[in-house]
């Protein structure tokens, strides 16, 4: 085992928290979309498609869908939104999601 393995061991967990602390927050508009399905927004008026991205991919992944995520929900509460449905979330090396925003009153 060469020296540096201690150094590797400890280094990667350390990465991968900072990397994972990075996420986007929401604003206080966008706290208040509720991620739903599609029996959660029955009656509910449809709003338009939202869209967000993020450059975080590879091993920090899931940080990027979540960034995405955000993106998304900041654009749903632009629209007026109260609930997204996503229609897809993808990882990789670019993170992306979709969603149909709704407004729903009382929800």
């Amino acid at each position: 085992m060469s020296q540096r393995f201690p150094f590797t061991l400890i280094s990667f967990p350390l990465a991968v928290a900072f990397l994972a602390s990075c996420a986007t927050s929401r604003s206080p508009a966008a706290l208040t979309v509720q991620e739903a399905d599609a029996n959660m927004v029955a009656g509910c008026t449809y709003l338009g498609e939202v869209t967000g991205t993020s450059g975080w991919g590879g091993l920090a992944a899931s940080t990027g869908i979540e960034n995405a995520k955000n993106q998304a929900l900041e654009r749903a509460a632009k629209k007026g939104a109260t609930h997204v449905v996503w229609n897809s979330i993808a990882g990789g090396w670019g993170p992306s999601v979709s969603g149909k925003a709704y407004r729903c009153p009382g929800k």
